[in-house]
């Protein structure tokens, strides 16, 4: 019981988070570094963890979704009694499949995510700190009652943060492609290697930037009674 009651807390902050970042749970699911990237998320944040909690209660729709998934997590995982079953231990690396990919680091998904310049959720230390996102302020203008000013500000924000992280992201889907084909060729050595990590964790760091430094943009333009609303529109928990 005390299991099944871990479960359903961790599934539903994961769940929560991929709502608010708008994905659906299908594409969620199927994405294994993705999940990892939310998970550790969630687990080193104990007050994340606590908030997002709270905001699933906030959506029928999407606790109906999580109820759904939970059973299926339940139902797959393995039951055993008293003793200790070694035998009911998985040894299929939970990477399996993933050799299959164009690159090995990378799901479809997020490539075309980087390439079409999406959050991603990078921007998960603002969006859940008061910091509203350009999109999804634009997308919620009339219920936030923007003014013609502060629609122009931050049209030219988005616009501006989307060029960029469509450029970044660009050259961080190749140099990923370079660092897999490195490992595939076995030509890789410590001195390519940490060329390739260092020039792409830089374009990580140097992306993450641009959607952060976007939504400072953004709640400098907007009024505190804005970001209060945008807040509660999103199911965010509204204690500062």
């Amino acid at each position: 019981m005390k299991l099944a009651m871990m479960h359903c807390a961790l599934f539903c902050g994961i769940v929560s988070v991929v709502h608010t970042q708008n994905m659906t749970v299908g594409q969620f699911m199927k994405d294994q570094s993705l999940q990892d990237s939310i998970v550790a998320t969630i687990v080193s944040d104990h007050a994340l963890m606590s908030k997002v909690i709270d905001n699933i209660a906030q959506h029928r729709q999407l606790h109906e979704m999580v109820i759904q998934h939970l059973t299926r997590l339940l139902n797959e995982s393995p039951r055993t009694g008293g003793g200790h079953d070694h035998a009911s231990h998985e040894t299929q690396s939970r990477y399996a499949g993933n050799e299959t990919r164009e690159i090995k680091a990378l799901s479809e998904s997020e490539v075309t995510s980087f390439l079409n310049g999406e959050g991603m959720g990078l921007a998960m230390a603002a969006e859940l700190n008061h910091y509203p996102g350009p999109r999804h302020v634009l997308d919620l203008g009339d219920r936030l009652r923007l003014t013609g000013a502060q629609r122009r500000t931050i049209e030219e924000s988005f616009d501006r943060m989307h060029l960029e992280a469509v450029r970044l992201g660009k050259q961080l889907v190749e140099k990923e492609r370079d660092l897999d084909k490195s490992f595939a060729s076995t030509m890789i050595d410590p001195k390519s290697l940490k060329r390739l990590t260092e020039a792409t964790e830089a374009l990580r760091a140097r992306l993450r930037g641009v959607h952060l430094a976007a939504h400072i943009e953004v709640r400098n333009v907007l009024t505190p009674d804005q970001v209060e609303s945008y807040d509660r529109i999103r199911g965010y928990a509204s204690a500062h």
